[in-house]
């Protein structure tokens, strides 16, 4: 089920509870597959932040007081530890979820409460990717979910990836208010190969952002290679030839789908993307069924909210999910961009629990 603002929260020490039962199990990332990208032994690992209040989307208001909304510019990076030439980046943009501590959704918060940590909820995944040679940017959207909803708020999403993006370049010529602390960096984003993953009403963000449409908004020298939301909001497609769908279609960038057979609509939703895009698409995407998967455990913020429409003995536990879904996002970034042949065959036949469709490009 989709977030929403009315649910109430498990209560923190249920929380707690969950969180050292978690700690007390080692993550084992996946096997190197034959022919799969060179692997490193571990990640270095850089949060950064300019401020609850740094960045502002035009037009994009505050929920409560009808007014531009404030929104952070805070990520986390993982990167290789040492790094020696131009790296893929890969982009991850977390969904709706409460703003602050204490299940408030104003911002900034209030004097007490501590804004929420979603952006670090995959962390499980940013780890493997960078295990194969990726630098992962998870961002921070916790002014965002306090504003608008709907197209708004999905346009003020991509606009917020777009403006780490450039900062990200700025860092990577030894520019810009993150040159320092991103040092390590310099020189060594390949920017020309980026990957987006959103999740939940991210995945709505980061579709809108790679749509044909838009794809001006791009930042200079940026060019999307693989674009993949996971269980995404719907957005109420009726006809796909309709204006509006055009905010959404892509066209022109792989993409795959992904939802869980556990998650409520979320199969309908992923047909929803696959419905905007069917018969007009130009490269193959993707449309895949995770069998036990539900919405909060993609996140390992909200997964003591173990919110599922399917009896126990159907649901995968969280470590199972997640491990799902870096077997699979994994090769799909590794086969669209790095060409690696050996992730083809999970891409496109998926694996025991992951059923995929794909879609064959139109001439």
């Amino acid at each position: 089920m989709n977030f929403d603002r009315t649910r109430t929260l498990a209560p923190a020490t249920k929380v707690l509870v969950v969180l050292a039962a978690l700690m007390a199990v080692p993550f084992t990332t996946m096997a190197a597959e034959p022919g799969s990208a060179s692997r490193t032994d571990s990640a270095a690992r850089i949060e950064y932040t300019l401020g609850d209040t740094a960045f502002t989307v035009p037009g994009f208001l505050d929920a409560e007081r009808e007014k531009t909304a404030q929104i952070e510019l805070t990520a986390v990076v993982h990167h290789p530890p040492a790094m020696s030439g131009p790296r893929p980046v890969v982009m991850l943009a977390h969904g709706l979820w409460y703003s602050c501590a204490g299940e408030t959704m104003g911002w900034p918060c209030p004097a007490g409460s501590q804004p929420t940590r979603s952006y670090t909820g995959y962390d499980y995944l940013a780890k493997e990717l960078t295990e194969q040679g990726f630098v992962v940017v998870s961002v921070s959207v916790n002014g965002i979910n306090a504003g608008e909803l709907g197209p708004p708020a999905d346009m003020a999403r991509a606009a917020l990836v777009n403006r780490h993006l450039e900062m990200l370049r700025e860092a990577n010529d030894g520019k810009g208010p993150l040159a320092t602390q991103l040092r390590a960096l310099r020189g060594n984003l390949d920017l020309a190969n980026v990957g987006l993953m959103g999740h939940s009403r991210g995945g709505r963000g980061v579709v809108w952002q790679a749509a044909d449409t838009h794809a001006a908004d791009l930042p200079r020298g940026v060019r999307l290679r693989a674009v993949l939301p996971l269980a995404p909001a719907d957005y109420h497609v009726s006809d796909p030839d309709s204006p509006e769908h055009l905010d959404y279609r892509i066209t022109q960038v792989p993409f795959a789908v992904i939802a869980g057979d556990c998650d409520g609509g979320a199969a309908m939703n992923r047909r929803t993307f696959a419905k905007n895009a069917d018969g007009r698409n130009k490269v193959p995407f993707y449309e895949v069924d995770f069998s036990g998967a539900n919405h909060n455990f993609f996140n390992s913020e909200w997964a003591y909210d173990n919110d599922t429409s399917c009896e126990p003995e159907n649901s995968w536990s969280e470590l199972e999910q997640q491990s799902a879904t870096t077997r699979y996002i994994g090769s799909f970034f590794r086969y669209h961009m790095l060409g690696d042949a050996s992730a083809e065959d999970v891409v496109v036949n998926g694996f025991p629990g992951a059923r995929v469709t794909r879609h064959q490009p139109v001439s």
